[in-house]
């Protein structure tokens, strides 16, 4: 009897704390499993190898089980987060938090169907992922002004292969805020996704000249898509400076995700 008590009170303490993880994740939250696919997809977009460059399986962090990562099994990792915040913002339309985490959601969700697509209808799954996105973030842009939602929309768009849209976006983004780092590196992204080479470096230059000590991780980010390009180094020492602190290596070289997040994102392409 006393140990059947005490297997009682174990697996109930195991149901109690499982109980007030799942309270505590705020509402969007990404769980631990998606975190872990996000970082992988930033990698694998990073490298401009989408298409079979992703394991076809996965070690959680949380078992020793392994996850097969499918289409399936990516959406059900994401239906639940988002069905709630979709809730939310049926309540409450201009909750711009709620929006935010809706429209990144939909926009991981969808990347990393696009990675895993393997037929026609796994890529109209991630475009129609990447809409709804887009839908989200329209409906924040009509509440005021977001410049890291314009460049998520931007990015949305060139995943789903709208790369004239998505250069407009951002070239009018990088006009409106000429200083505005991740604006030129996403610019720089998609013009690269697009093998425009030489604007990518182009503009990929201005990205490092507005974060010449990496404060932001855009120079860094910035120097490895220069180095896909031109198959060479680009990163230096910090002792290689000239008087204003700039890369000297990085400037004159001239001028891929995600954004994120994503984001980031930024190289969504995170």
């Amino acid at each position: 009897m006393a140990k059947n008590s005490a297997s009682k009170k174990s697996k109930s303490s195991s149901k109690n704390s499982q109980d007030q993880q799942k309270q505590t994740r705020k509402p969007g939250e990404l769980t631990r499993f998606q975190k872990v696919v996000i970082v992988l997809f930033v990698v694998v977009f990073a490298m401009s190898t989408l298409a079979g460059a992703l394991a076809s399986v996965f070690q959680s962090s949380q078992s020793d089980q392994t996850v097969e990562l499918t289409v399936d099994n990516i959406d059900s990792q994401f239906e639940s987060t988002v069905a709630d915040l979709e809730n939310t913002v049926s309540e409450n339309p201009e909750d711009t938090t709620s929006l935010r985490s809706l429209g990144d959601n939909y926009m991981t969700w969808g990347s990393y169907v696009k990675v895993l697509a393997k037929n026609d209808a796994d890529t109209e799954h991630s475009n129609e992922l990447f809409e709804k996105a887009i839908s989200a973030y329209d409906k924040i842009l009509e509440l005021g002004d977001d410049s890291d939602v314009r460049i998520n929309r931007a990015m949305c768009q060139s995943y789903m292969g709208d790369y004239d849209g998505s250069i407009a976006a951002l070239t009018e983004l990088t006009e409106a805020e000429p200083d505005n780092a991740s604006a030129w590196l996403n610019l720089g992204v998609v013009y690269r996704s697009n093998s425009q080479d030489d604007k990518a470096l182009e503009v990929l230059n201005k990205a490092i000249e507005l974060d010449p000590d990496d404060a932001e991780g855009i120079k860094s980010h910035a120097e490895s898509i220069i180095s896909s390009i031109t198959g060479e180094d680009t990163t230096t020492d910090d002792t290689t400076t000239d008087d204003t602190g700039a890369d000297d290596t990085a400037t004159d070289t001239g001028a891929d995700d995600t954004a994120d997040t994503s984001s980031e994102q930024a190289d969504g392409e995170n």
